[in-house]
């Protein structure tokens, strides 16, 4: 083999041409590793969302294909904010309660009888004295004509009795008859008058038993089933439950309904303020009182098994609205927050360290405010100090903020309300307003309108 030909230092040429393919191989890969990443968005070298070149640990890029989330920058978020007002928001209790009559008569008979007439039916409306059945009064006529003339002959037998009196007092004063004569004739005249007494009394009884013929309604009210008819025999020892008929008072009820334990000292309270403490009447499903009831009894005694006492109310029911062992609602009004702060519930969102607001500030972001919530009336709540009337809460939208995310925000209210709002700016968010002052004694009228039965303003519900 022929000796290899060496180049001029002692290098052969072969070696030679693998160091340059060697370095041109390193050149390519060094301009593939830079130009890469700017063109396929990985890789080392600058990044274009930073602008900087940094790189991890691990020779990978700090911020391949990352999103830049934070607010600095970002557009706002639209929501719906409502503005807090002052109100003044009623204290009341929410119960479930039972309409009772004031006064029910269950009408039996006095005597017997035979039933002549039926001048009353089921459901009329009467009055007291009012006739509703007639008896069969021939035998009680009958009986006052036997005392009648039991009661003339007795008087005759004691005119009798009275003219041999005076005769022998005549004699006795003459000496002709013994005063033994004297002493009887004068116990005959005196037994004499005494029968004429029972005979009186006894006709008084037999005319009252005529008088039990006609039975009449002791009170106003309305007539309810009526057991018997005509022809019927009715009897004095009937001792059932539901008589010949019965008259239930309709013009006034009684609304009898039940607050718990912890309750009994605001109702005591707001009583002894007001002597005509108002509760309102609903029928369950409606939204507007059917009448309006002043509070009238408060039991003596808890009930220790239920925790509970028992509350009645009087209630004028002219209007025939009401029944007897109707269910209704009762709203006792037993006092009011004055000048208290209120945003809608939907505003007040529920976070790991209590209830808290989105509140809008001047400079269109929000503050993530916590809040006291007071009171809860409808879909309206009462909140603390942390929010004053004035202040922008967010009502719609909440799952899209943060604190301190920008806002675009369209105010939700009457259209007299949002163009106040609007042409002004809204209030930072203050901790010196006031949520409001509870004031036992000042009670709404009867007009104020009736929170709904179904949401409890102060949650004092049974």
């Amino acid at each position: 083999m022929a000796p290899e030909t060496r180049a001029a230092g002692g290098q052969s040429p072969i070696s030679v041409r693998r160091a340059l393919l060697l370095a041109i191989a390193i050149i390519v890969a060094a301009v593939f590793f830079l130009i890469y990443p700017r063109f396929f968005g990985s890789g080392a070298g600058t990044s274009p969302a930073t602008g900087s070149g940094s790189v991890a640990p691990n020779g990978a890029p700090a911020n391949v294909n990352s999103t830049h989330t934070g607010s600095a920058g970002a557009a706002p978020v639209a929501v719906i904010v409502a503005v807090a007002a002052r109100q003044t928001i009623p204290i009341t209790n929410t119960s479930i309660g039972l309409m009772e009559a004031v006064e029910t008569v269950v009408v039996r008979t006095r005597a017997d009888g035979l039933v002549l007439a039926q001048p009353v039916i089921e459901g009329q409306l009467v009055k007291a004295g009012d006739v509703l059945l007639k008896l069969d009064d021939l035998p009680a006529q009958a009986v006052i004509a036997k005392d009648q003339a039991q009661i003339a002959k007795d008087q005759a037998t004691a005119a009798s009795a009275n003219a041999d009196l005076a005769g022998i007092q005549s004699l006795a004063t003459k000496q002709v008859d013994s005063q033994q004569q004297l002493y009887q004739a004068q116990a005959a005249a005196k037994v004499a008058e005494s029968v004429i007494g029972v005979d009186q009394a006894q006709l008084q009884t037999d005319q009252l038993t005529l008088g039990y013929m006609t039975i009449t309604a002791a009170i106003d009210g309305r007539v309810g089933t009526v057991n018997t008819s005509v022809g019927n025999i009715v009897h004095a020892a009937d001792t059932s439950a539901d008589g010949l008929l019965t008259i239930t008072k309709m013009s006034t009820l009684r609304a009898s309904f039940s607050v718990a334990e912890r309750d009994l000292r605001s109702f005591r309270t707001a009583l002894a303020k007001n002597k005509s403490l108002p509760v309102q009447i609903l029928i369950p499903g409606d939204t507007k009182p059917i009448a309006i009831g002043t509070l009238a009894f408060i039991d003596s005694s808890v009930d220790p098994t239920s925790g509970t006492l028992v509350v009645k109310a009087d209630v004028d029911n002219s209007a025939r609205q009401l029944w007897p062992g109707e269910y209704v609602s009762a709203v006792t009004q037993l006092g009011a927050y004055t000048d208290a702060t209120t945003v809608p519930l939907i505003a007040v969102q529920a976070g790991d360290s209590g209830a808290f607001v989105f509140a809008v500030g001047a400079d269109q972001k929000v503050k993530k405010q916590p809040v006291t919530v007071v009171a809860t009336v409808d879909d309206t709540a009462v909140l603390g100090p942390e929010i004053k009337p004035g202040d922008h809460v967010v009502v719609e939208g909440q799952l899209r903020l943060a604190d301190g995310s920008s806002v675009k925000q369209t105010i939700q209210g009457p259209p007299d309300a949002v163009a106040a709002s609007q042409t002004s700016t809204p209030p930072q968010t203050s901790s010196s307003a006031v949520g409001g002052t509870p004031v036992d004694g000042d009670l709404p009228t009867a007009s104020t309108a009736v929170p709904q039965p179904s949401a409890n303003p102060v949650a004092i519900a049974n």
